[in-house]
């Protein structure tokens, strides 16, 4: 996993290869499977399931601009949500 300095962060974000602040961090295939396994870890320990929504779209983004959508997991609707099993939607 990448280590990024915050001054790496903050041009990353002005490039608009990170969230605002520096956050989720995409420049490549590694960064993108480094960001879908840190969904969970979105917010901090009192995360929203809006705070990972949010994140999942980020995600969503970064991946259609680096032509790697199909790394996107098969549960995650195009909104950041989440699907169930069955078709229903998590929030």
């Amino acid at each position: 996993m990448a280590d990024f300095s915050a001054e790496e962060r903050r041009r990353l974000a002005a490039r608009g290869q990170a969230m605002p602040g520096g956050r989720f961090p995409i420049r490549n295939r590694a960064d993108l499977e480094n960001a879908i396994r840190a969904v969970g870890r979105a917010g901090g320990p009192g995360g929203t399931a809006a705070d990972r929504n949010a994140v999942r779209r980020w995600i969503i983004r970064r991946a259609r601009a680096l032509g790697l959508t199909d790394m996107i997991p098969d549960t995650w609707n195009s909104d950041g949500t989440l699907r169930t099993g069955r078709g229903r939607l998590m929030r």
